[in-house]
Parts: C-alpha cells; structure tokens; sequence
C-alpha cells in the first residue's frame, strides 16, 4: 500500500506564510527559539541539541545526542557521529557544518519518528527490488530544517538509498555542509534508509523567513517523536504541551 500523505494543508501553510520577515516581531521570534531549546530530558542525561524538521512530510521532532542508546531513541532524532574518521564518536557535530547526522526510529506507521521517509508501508520496494539496492529519488528537492540556538539551517534532499548499519562511511565529514538521515527500513531492519539533503542556506533566528520560523512554533505545530507503544509521554507540539506553554496531565 502506498503511504500518500495529504499535502493541501502543508502547501497551505507554507503560502499563508510568505511574508516579509519584518512582519515577525523579533520578541515572537524568541520565544519559538526558546520553546524548542528547552530541555525536556535532562533528568534522563540527554541535551537537546535543537530540532529537525521535513515540512513535506510533516516531521517535526527534537534532537538529543545520544543516538546510540535506547533512552536517546526514544526521546526522538538524535544526532549521529560514528564513522570512519571518528569511530567512537568523540567529536560533537555541528548544524550547518561538515556531515551533520541524524537517526530515529521508523515506527512503520508513516506518522512517528523518521517512518514517513519511506515511501511505502511495510514494503521493501522501491529501495529493494528482486533483490537488488535502488536509489530512491520520490523526496528529491525537498526542505529539511534543523534549528538550534543560534539559528535556522535550511537543506534540500538529494538523495535516498540504503546501505547496511555496519557502513558508517554515510557519516563521514564532508567539506560542504549536509545532512545524512538514518532510520530502518521496514519489514527488511537489516537496511537502514539514508536520507542526504545538501545545505542552501543558514539564517540566524532574526533574519530566518517567517515561514521556517512558523515551522518550529510549537503553540501551532505538532510534533511526532512519540508512539504509545514504544516510549508513551507527552509530545512538546501542539499535540502535547505546546513548547511547555500548556499543561498537560
């Protein structure tokens, strides 16, 4: 079964936003950076290095830095750094430079975690096709966002493929800043699906369009990290506590 995604409401969205920056106040501008900045799972010994979102397919969750662990996996993304250069993975990345790395869990569902990426539910095709590795270009030219303090990184996707968990080589540093995308493929977990976005553009929070600034407002945007089944709690989007602006039981 394909795993089609209504985009009327996102390409509405993005139209409604194509405004001047100036028609942002630089305070309303500051309280999204703090909304997604808050720490939210500290006590569990992670710290929220921004978020990261794909308009297209309406991804928008956290980023901690622990992707080697299950409780980093279940708070959301989580960048990756292991690769041939740094195996153990001693070096911090950074958004907007060199190879920046990410993974989260694909639920299979086509909603949580990084499962929109692949195109189809609970179906090898089109990455394995009788037998053999096929690039996949269905997501070609599209937005990936990651936000930190300092700012707004605006990437498009060029590329998606698949390789083995034991090819850390996807990580490796590069000259011109990307960013590589790790999670399952499903029903074949031996692969994992690669998702290479190049960069088009850094923004500090000032300047940043109004529209990728709307992106990361939490009082307005759901936020799909959590599946009930797997690490139940309460989504900081508009779907849970609205960037800590809402109490939630």
């Amino acid at each position: 079964m394909q795993n089609f995604f209504n985009h009327q409401q996102q390409d509405a969205y993005f139209k409604r936003n194509e405004q001047d920056n100036d028609s942002m106040s630089w305070k309303k501008r500051q309280k999204i950076r703090e909304q997604i900045m808050r720490q939210t799972q500290k006590d569990k010994g992670l710290t929220k290095q921004g978020f990261v979102g794909v308009p297209r397919v309406k991804i928008l969750q956290p980023v901690f830095d622990d992707a080697y662990s299950k409780k980093g996996l279940a708070a959301g993304a989580d960048y990756a750094n292991r690769n041939e250069v740094d195996p153990e993975g001693k070096k911090q990345p950074q958004m907007g430079v060199s190879n920046y790395g990410l993974a989260s869990h694909n639920f299979y569902d086509g909603k949580t975690g990084f499962s929109p990426l692949q195109q189809t539910l609970e179906q090898d095709q089109p990455y394995i096709v009788n037998g053999k590795l096929h690039d996949n270009d269905w997501l070609n030219g599209e937005r990936i966002y990651l936000a930190n303090q300092k700012g707004i990184y605006e990437y498009r996707i060029v590329r998606q493929h698949i390789v083995k968990p034991t090819n850390v080589s996807v990580l490796n540093p590069t000259k011109k800043a990307r960013v590589t995308i790790i999670t399952c493929l499903y029903p074949s977990t031996q692969y994992r699906i690669i998702t290479e976005g190049t960069i088009v553009k850094q923004y500090s929070w000032r300047k940043a369009p109004v529209k990728a600034v709307n992106y990361f407002d939490l009082t307005k945007q759901p936020t799909n990290a959590r599946v009930d089944w797997f690490n139940p709690g309460i989504e900081e989007g508009s779907n849970g506590d609205a960037g800590g602006t809402k109490n939630v039981n």
